[in-house]
């Protein structure tokens, strides 16, 4: 497959979305033929799915079926947008993918590994990003400040101890893949954390395409 895939993830908070927007600009500068968009969500269905599981107001379902729920709009964008995209030959950029259903849903929320990665499979036909960039906070205070200005969707609404278990899923799964997973310090000035994930985006589409050198 021609393209390269590179997922942004990481708990609430922890800059991601910022890095995600600076790295699309960045490269777009540098004429690179890149995409970007998100998940859950990137499709109609997809958007529809995201407004049901984020809703504050929204009902209470059951993990397995936050799991399941997360799993159907990942399927929509794999077929739709992702895998067309890769065949283009693009660089996909997006924010959060079947990483975040092992953590969120599965080290954080109780559903066993086995079969969250069992669902994934099924869900992503077996893509896998080319890089995983994982942005850390290790400080619980730094993110209370970060997320204090905004109103907190039904995933970010949850408990401090949740929370917690989703920053330790992070740290686990990045010494599971340390091949393809890097952990970012989120807690660095921005602009220092761009050039970090810019040179690790870089090196990555050097070694998938031969493209310029910085």
């Amino acid at each position: 497959m021609p393209g390269t895939f590179i997922s942004f993830e990481g708990c609430d908070g922890s800059g991601k979305s910022t890095q995600l927007k600076r790295v699309h600009e960045r490269l777009l500068s540098q004429g690179v033929d890149v995409m970007l968009t998100r998940e859950p969500g990137g499709t109609p269905v997809g958007e529809l799915i995201r407004g049901l599981l984020l809703d504050p107001n929204g009902p209470d379902r059951t993990g397995l079926a936050e799991t399941l729920l997360y799993a159907a709009s990942r399927a929509e964008i794999v077929e739709r947008v992702l895998l067309p995209a890769l065949e283009d030959g693009k660089v996909i950029l997006v924010e959060r993918y079947s990483d975040s259903t092992l953590v969120y849903q599965g080290m954080a929320g109780g559903i066993p590994i086995d079969d969250i990665e069992d669902i994934n499979r099924i869900a992503t036909c077996g893509l896998i990003p080319d890089l995983t960039l994982v942005f850390d906070i290790a400080d619980p205070q730094v993110l209370h400040r970060r997320m204090a200005p905004k109103e907190k969707d039904k995933i970010e609404s949850r408990d401090e101890a949740y929370h917690a278990r989703v920053r330790e899923g992070y740290r686990a799964l990045s010494k599971r893949y340390s091949e393809r997973i890097k952990l970012i310090n989120g807690e660095l000035p921005q602009d220092e954390v761009e050039e970090i994930v810019f040179r690790e985006v870089w090196s990555t589409l050097e070694r998938r395409k031969g493209g310029k050198t910085l």
